[in-house]
């Protein structure tokens, strides 16, 4: 079968972008990355991802020049390349850019606050996600719910599919921890970015309620300096600086290892899909405390309903903390091997990508 050219738009530095491209070049087809923002591309891209550089915003102050110059800009660098498929990475940004193109087919993929923020949404994003996604040949989303609420923004019902961005089953699996940070101290990570939408600070004052035997592990990784010097700060009056690790970065490399070595993984975020974070530590059979979102109850209620805490509340956090902390072995294992199953059965990244190609597929050569 003839390989794919697959361009994409989206964030140079994504490890999920990075990684849905690699996939593709390991099975023979050509990635080409569209970068319009002029964002330094930071070490780790898979070399055989080519890299073009177009104009995202016209030179023009007029808003509608503007657009119609950054419109002739990514159709110059389109027609340069002449490929199969358009894939935007997140609707906003990415996915406007790709919208604007006027390109077809176009594949457009929805990752949780691009369209769950409703903050962010002024009639002008409303008005410009309704156009990206009405124009989407394909829209993917990471969650039943995420589907309803993509659908209500605009996309038509029957070009969306539910597709995650996969976790490597097999790296990301049980096995003995890694006791080297911690010694004989129990830890708990929370993995994701220290961001405010992440909402570390609930994290931290329900981990200063915790036994003394318990480490909080953090990665400071993309951190937003004012939001870690506060949080750094409310360790600080809470006297549990000594029992918090914020490390430099914790690399993909490095996940699964963190992940068995914790005793729970937390994630409690005002808003979000399904999280990768949260599936990576599940099929490592690692119990988790997760914010009751309307995607993350969709899952967890009829497979760990214990692990939902309410957004923002830190003593029901610290109940559900302590709760997976004081599960015995065979509960612990139990759970851990409910967890896993789920991730296996729904979101093993080579069944997610392997589904992906089969659309890309069809929308170059038809059902």
């Amino acid at each position: 079968m003839k390989p794919l050219r697959l361009a994409f738009i989206g964030d140079p530095n994504s490890v999920h972008v990075r990684r849905w491209m690699a996939y593709f070049c390991d099975r023979g087809h050509e990635a080409i990355l569209l970068e319009g923002f002029g964002a330094e591309i930071q070490p780790g891209l898979d070399p055989r991802v080519r890299v073009e550089r177009y104009q995202a915003h016209g030179r023009y102050r007029l808003p509608l020049l503007s657009l119609i110059g950054t419109r002739r800009n990514l159709r110059r660098a389109l027609d340069r390349i002449k490929p199969d498929v358009l894939h935007a990475h997140f609707v906003r940004r990415y996915g406007w850019q790709a919208g604007l193109a006027g390109f077809h087919p176009l594949v457009v993929s929805g990752w949780g606050s691009d369209v769950l923020v409703g903050s962010l949404r002024t009639w002008r994003v409303r008005w410009r996600d309704r156009q990206t996604l009405r124009a989407a040949d394909l829209v993917t989303v990471v969650s039943p719910f995420m589907r309803e609420a993509i659908i209500a923004n605009g996309a038509r019902a029957g070009r969306v599919e539910l597709v995650h961005h996969g976790v490597d089953t097999a790296r990301f699996a049980p096995g003995p921890a890694e006791r080297g940070l911690a010694e004989s101290r129990r830890i708990i990570l929370s993995p994701r970015a220290i961001r405010p939408l992440y909402r570390h600070e609930t994290v931290i004052a329900a981990f200063a309620t915790l036994p003394d035997d318990t480490l909080l592990v953090m990665s400071a990784l993309d951190a937003d300096p004012a939001y870690l010097a506060m949080l750094r700060g409310q360790m600080g009056d809470l006297g549990i600086t000594e029992r918090v690790r914020v490390l430099d970065r914790i690399g993909e490399e490095d996940l699964p290892g963190h992940y068995r070595s914790a005793s729970v993984v937390v994630s409690v975020p005002e808003s979000d899909s399904f999280p990768v974070t949260l599936l990576e530590a599940m099929a490592c059979g690692t119990p988790i405390v997760a914010g009751d979102l309307p995607p993350i109850r969709a899952v967890l209620e009829p497979l760990a309903p214990d692990a939902l805490v309410p957004i923002g509340d830190w003593k029901a956090l610290a109940v559900a903390i302590v709760r997976m902390l004081d599960l015995n072995r065979p509960a612990r294992d139990a759970l851990g091997s409910v967890l896993r199953e789920h991730v296996v059965r729904t979101a093993d990244y080579t069944a997610n990508m392997s589904l992906m190609e089969e659309l890309y597929r069809r929308l170059v050569d038809g059902p």
